[in-house]
């Protein structure tokens, strides 16, 4: 009887194990860049891009880049359609028993941009109109700094930019990492407000509980990937060392 239940724990082991011996299909935006994008030829590219192909390179595995969007990412993931995905929120405090996440892998700390010149501190935002996107739910996190009426929301950056351009808002905030990527690039040029803010835990890496084996692969190799200097070389490549 020992036998028997020794092998059948051989048997579901090693179907575990081999249910990431050749690929891991990866949930990505076809349209968010820094972070995620695909060109005419269905080639992926970004930051998540490169930073899943050295996970997926180390893991000794093909990465399968399939398009969601942020209304179908966590249908496609229950359905099982695909196995990891990003998603636009930080980390909850409080996580679900239904979901998994990665250690971060980025941090979701936010700046305050205005074109006012009256609004230097982050206490002249109050009572001013705040622009932040629908995605991120911040609107509790926002409404310490303003009125929950002040906070407006946007289904995309360009369109929060815009409205900030329009003076339709006062200032939005933008996660640090797209405010350097932005700036960088020369895409913006408005004037920081106060000092980055803290809003959640970081961005992880998304799974269902079956696959929580593959988020612990994972966190292996994003420790390894800081230490050895691997993860700085594709932040920095988006994102510069320093503004």
């Amino acid at each position: 009887m020992k036998l028997v239940k020794h092998f059948l724990f051989l048997i579901l082991f090693v179907s575990t194990t081999l249910a990431y011996s050749n690929s891991i299909i990866v949930g990505v935006s076809k349209s968010a860049p820094p972070f995620s994008a695909v060109d005419g030829s269905n080639h992926y590219f970004g930051f998540c891009i490169d930073l899943m192909n050295e996970i997926c390179k180390r893991l000794n595995v093909v990465c399968e880049y399939k398009p969601v969007t942020i209304k179908n990412q966590i249908d496609q993931l229950n359905a099982g359609s695909i196995d990891i995905t990003f998603p636009p929120s930080p980390i909850p405090q409080t996580t679900s028993q239904n979901y998994v996440y990665s250690l971060p892998f980025m941090t979701s700390d936010g700046q305050f941009l205005t074109m006012s010149s009256n609004i230097k501190t982050i206490a002249d935002l109050k009572d001013k109109k705040i622009g932040t996107l629908e995605a991120s739910h911040l609107e509790d996190t926002l409404a310490l700094y303003t009125s929950k009426d002040n906070i407006k929301t946007y289904p995309k950056i360009s369109l929060m930019i815009t409205a900030l351009l329009n003076n339709d808002v006062d200032a939005i905030v933008l996660n640090i990492n797209i405010f350097k990527y932005l700036t960088i690039n020369k895409v913006i040029n408005f004037q920081t407000v106060g000092k980055p803010i803290i809003l959640g835990n970081g961005y992880g890496i998304l799974a269902l509980p079956k696959n929580t084996a593959l988020i612990n692969s994972i966190n292996k190799i994003l420790l390894q990937m800081e230490n050895d200097g691997a993860y700085e070389n594709i932040y920095n490549k988006y994102f510069g060392s320093n503004l």
